[in-house]
């Protein structure tokens, strides 16, 4: 019985070992997806796209049909903190600038964003 619940403590330890998630040090480059809105009940899909192209981080936000390139991206592997900024185009054609500001802890990125007097939240899951 004993060597049995050893192999079987050290199956539980190795498949822990085995894949560990991404720390907030690992740059945030990839897919991410998940959803946004103003309050719990009124949310969007999204999807933001990052990749680094030589030391910068470039992103772009996929809103529906709508591909908005991120003008502004700021990373601080040490604390996860990530702030983004980028224009969208409003219901009356005027440019609307979205500031956005959260943090990456793993494959987990969560936040704040506003633009005029509108603010909400977005969580998103990295793929």
């Amino acid at each position: 019985m004993k060597p049995k619940l050893f192999l079987l403590a050290v199956l539980f330890y190795l498949t822990a070992c085995a894949s560990k998630p991404a720390s907030s040090t690992d740059p945030p480059s990839g897919t991410w997806s998940g959803d946004y809105g103003p309050d719990a009940e009124r949310r969007e899909q999204i999807r933001l796209d990052l990749k680094w192209e030589d030391s910068n981080l470039r992103g772009v936000v996929r809103a529906g049909f709508r591909d908005l390139p991120v003008s502004k991206i700021s990373f601080k592997p040490e604390s996860g903190a990530i702030t983004m900024e980028f224009d969208a185009q409003g219901n009356n054609g005027q440019t609307v600038h979205y500031i956005i500001e959260g943090t990456v802890n793993g494959d987990a990125m969560t936040g704040t964003w506003s633009h005029d007097r509108q603010r909400g939240d977005f969580r998103l899951t990295k793929r």
